[in-house]
This record gives structure tokens, C-alpha cells and sequence, in this order.
């Protein structure tokens, strides 16, 4: 297990301006299965969201955060 933590990332996803934030949902759903950890939500506007996780994981938080991003 040690071998498979070393290659989970730490990054930064930005959540949605929706109610509720996909985003969000997602990750905290992602969290109760293990799938990612160290979970920080700063309080701004849109979220940010840091956390630990694994490259496919991280591909898909990204595409995930990516398509709900508003265009300002």
C-alpha cells in the first residue's frame, strides 16, 4: 500500500458555483471510499479544494471541475 500512496498527488480543484457544487459532492463521496485523502476546503468563492489522490482519480476531478467551471 505504502508503493500505491506514493504516487497519489496533492492538487488544487476549484468547485462549481452551483448549489449543491458537484465538485464537492463528489469529493467528499470520493473521500468515504478512500479514494482520496487530506481533503481542505478553503471558504471562497468558488470553492478551493485540496486533496491527495491518485493520478486517475486527480484526471477525473479535474475533467469534473473542469465542466462545471462558470465562464466569467
Amino acid at each position: 500500500m505504502a508503493s500505491e500512496e506514493s504516487e497519489w498527488q496533492r492538487i488544487m480543484v476549484r468547485g462549481s458555483l452551483m448549489t449543491p457544487d458537484p465538485v464537492l459532492l463528489e469529493v467528499q463521496r470520493l473521500e468515504q471510499l478512500g479514494q482520496v485523502k487530506d481533503v481542505v476546503i478553503l471558504e471562497s468563492y468558488p470553492l478551493q479544494i485540496w486533496l491527495s489522490a491518485d493520478p486517475v482519480t486527480v484526471k477525473k476531478l479535474q475533467l469534473l471541475s473542469k465542466k462545471n467551471r462558470s465562464t466569467r
